[in-house]
């Protein structure tokens, strides 16, 4: 009898570890695929980055153009000489009556 009952009690012992043991594995597969998700997201927030930057550098090559061709209408202002300037200036002056 009292065999019977150590194999019981054994017998509780092996079914309390094995349940805690897949407790642990269905956890860690749980971990695992969460893992990889925020993996694959890390992935795409660095490509975003990437083509972020790369419409910034864009954006700031178009701006840098556009005001050197400020810079140089202005220059072209500060010149007497040049036809064009004047009738630019004209052509500003003319908006500027006009909206004030």
């Amino acid at each position: 009898m009292e065999n019977n009952a150590e194999l019981v009690r054994l017998e509780q012992f092996v079914d309390t570890v094995l349940n805690k043991y897949n407790d642990l594995k269905e956890r860690f597969h749980a971990l695992e695929a969460t893992l990889r998700e925020r993996d694959d997201e890390c992935a795409a927030l660095k490509q975003d980055v990437a083509e972020l930057r790369d419409e910034r550098s864009e954006v700031g090559s178009r701006v840098a153009g556009l005001l050197g061709r400020i810079e140089q209408w202005e220059s072209d202002q500060d010149d007497p000489g040049s036809e064009e300037g004047e009738q630019q200036g004209s052509l500003f002056e003319a908006d500027q009556q006009d909206n004030g």
